[in-house]
């Protein structure tokens, strides 16, 4: 069974890769904990107790995973041969709990296949109502649909991306960066919403319709 109660209202998902990354921040010490298989490797780099390792447990001792079940860890396996990366399926089931918001942390890097599909997963239907953000090495991104708006905080200087997603994102509208844009349009087969920068503590990012991804990279991690 879950540890954590049902009232919790955020979810950390634990990726695979690196145990030790920097740049990742603060994070709750309240949230339902999900590792995306070896992904329970950074749960000791952070100081997390896992309440649910998810995945086809290819890549995590199989030791770690039965003292982790003696501590009454959830175990959900699956087969190797499957549908869906390890961090599709523990996303999906954050959202299944209920969460409204996301916090998905990872090294960044690895397989070029699996991050493209991670940043397509984070656009799954099953997760409209929930707030994403994913915090890969010191990097961040946030899936932003059609009608939604986001704001957040970061420094000043911090390089901002805005890129199309699936197709074109039109009624773009920002505030906070050096190159504002106000109801525009950015193309998939186009790069122009990349190396904007904050010019303030705090960006705002609206679109109207079709899908971005935003991302967030500190000045010396350009």
């Amino acid at each position: 069974m879950t540890t954590k109660p049902t009232t919790t209202k955020t979810a950390i998902v634990l990726l695979g890769g690196a145990s030790h990354v920097t740049g990742l921040g603060e994070v709750p010490n309240d949230a339902l904990v999900i590792a995306a298989d070896s992904g329970v490797t950074l749960a000791d780099a952070l100081g997390l107790r896992v309440d649910v390792v998810i995945g086809d447990m290819d890549s995590i001792n199989p030791t770690a995973l039965n003292a982790l079940a003696a501590m009454g860890t959830e175990i959900v396996t699956h087969p190797i041969d499957k549908d869906a990366t390890d961090a599709e399926l523990a996303l999906l089931h954050a959202a299944k709990n209920g969460v409204d918001h996301l916090l998905v942390l990872g090294a960044g890097g690895g397989r070029l296949d699996h991050q493209l599909a991670l940043f397509a997963v984070l656009f799954n239907d099953a997760l409209r109502q929930v707030r994403i953000e994913a915090r890969l090495g010191a990097s961040r991104a946030f899936p932003l649909r059609d009608g939604e708006t986001l704001s957040v905080r970061c420094g000043a200087g911090t390089v901002v991306g805005l890129i199309p997603f699936g197709g074109d994102a039109h009624g773009v509208t920002t505030i906070g960066l050096q190159w504002p844009l106000g109801d525009e349009s950015l193309f998939a087969n186009a790069s122009r919403g990349v190396s904007n920068r904050a010019t303030n503590d705090h960006i705002s990012v609206a679109i109207a319709s079709g899908r971005l991804l935003v991302t967030l990279d500190e000045p010396d991690n350009r």
